[in-house]
């Protein structure tokens, strides 16, 4: 089942985006995942949402590495990574988008990761488009990966839609048989993960148009954008 998105929804996905931006102060060293999901729980209410699309996930470090950790007690150190994967509910819809930040320095190894994550990204993206399958985005991004030498280290699938459900369908992956249609919108999260150093996900909200797609998150993701402290 499909559910067409109306230009109104389309409208509110992107909503959280400048929401969080405007907090990226609350992320010092020594703050706690659980203090920083908190914060941003208490600003997306602030701003209008009626709640979370879901538990934000805030991992540092080495926890970056699970796909679905919960922010629990660990304290940020200096040159850890951040991985924050949040959305909110606006007027029913949901939104859904994840960034790497860096408390510091960035290393040769995490910019090496980034760079091949963002490629894979924006190769998926490119691929997106009416009429194509949700497998063959699947194997845009992960085929950047596996070029990179990484491919056991993407081990979900690359996205799903979005909507009056935060997961709904279609579910981008190999072996789906969905075709992509006009009106659906849908998340691009590749990512890579390496138990005991982190994990590398970045995640947008793309919409199928009648010609190609159309992006809806805005927030920044270049590699110059990850250092915040």
């Amino acid at each position: 089942f499909f559910k067409q998105k109306t230009a109104y929804e389309i409208k509110e996905c992107d909503w959280s985006s400048d929401v969080c931006s405007s907090d990226l102060s609350k992320i010092t060293p020594g703050v706690s995942e659980k203090e920083l999901a908190d914060e941003l729980e208490v600003l997306l209410r602030r701003e209008g949402a009626s709640r979370s699309s879901f538990d934000t996930i805030i991992a540092f470090g080495a926890r970056s590495s699970l796909p679905h950790a919960r922010s629990g007690t660990n304290h940020l150190r200096r040159n850890s990574t951040v991985l924050v994967d949040w959305g909110a509910r606006l007027d029913w819809y949901n939104s859904d988008l994840t960034r790497v930040l860096v408390a510091g320095r960035v290393t040769s190894k995490f910019e090496r990761l980034y760079r091949v994550v963002l490629e894979a990204q924006a190769a998926a993206i490119e691929a997106v488009g009416p009429g194509v399958g949700a497998a063959q985005v699947d194997a845009a991004a992960r085929d950047v990966i596996r070029k990179a030498g990484y491919a056991q280290r993407f081990g979900h699938g690359l996205g799903h839609g979005v909507g009056l459900e935060v997961h709904e369908a279609p579910a981008l992956r190999s072996g789906s048989e969905v075709i992509l249609m006009p009106g659906m919108v849908i998340t691009i999260e590749p990512g890579i993960y390496i138990p005991g150093w982190g994990g590398i996900r970045i995640e947008d909200m793309a919409l199928v148009t009648e010609t190609g797609h159309e992006v809806l998150s805005s927030l920044d993701k270049g590699l110059e954008s990850v250092t915040i402290s």
